[in-house]
């Protein structure tokens, strides 16, 4: 087996790693994204039930100020899961890059020994 195949074989086992290290970070994405979708719709709830234009009784402020409770508590627990979540997506990204990486260092490394005139030129 020559180099250049050598190099061809660990660019395509780099390759099926660098894929599952992308999937796996797409997962963790997908995630934080519908986290912070859901902490905007729930901040915007909480400003709209501020904004309302008209004057309401004793028995409706209690209802808008125990809204505005729970969703303060929902914003806080998103927070509270964002931040548990943070550092396995930081992790989860990093590794993808360094997996992306490896591939076009070896896909490179790959073409220059099936091209070895190119290396100089």
């Amino acid at each position: 087996m020559t180099q250049t195949e050598r190099l061809k074989r660990l660019a395509k086992l780099a390759e099926i790693r660098s894929d599952a290290e992308l999937k796996r970070f797409s997962a963790f994405r997908t995630h934080m994204d519908m986290l912070v979708a859901r902490k905007a719709a729930a901040e915007a709830r909480l400003s709209a039930s501020f904004a309302q234009p008209k004057a309401f009784s004793i028995a409706e402020a209690r209802l808008a100020n125990a809204e505005a409770g729970r969703l303060a508590r929902e914003m806080a627990a998103l927070d509270a899961e964002m931040a548990r979540m943070r550092p396995g997506f930081e992790a989860a990204r990093q590794k993808a890059v360094q997996e992306f990486g490896r591939v076009q260092a070896l896909t490179k490394l790959a073409e220059a020994a099936r091209n070895p005139a190119q290396r100089h030129g």
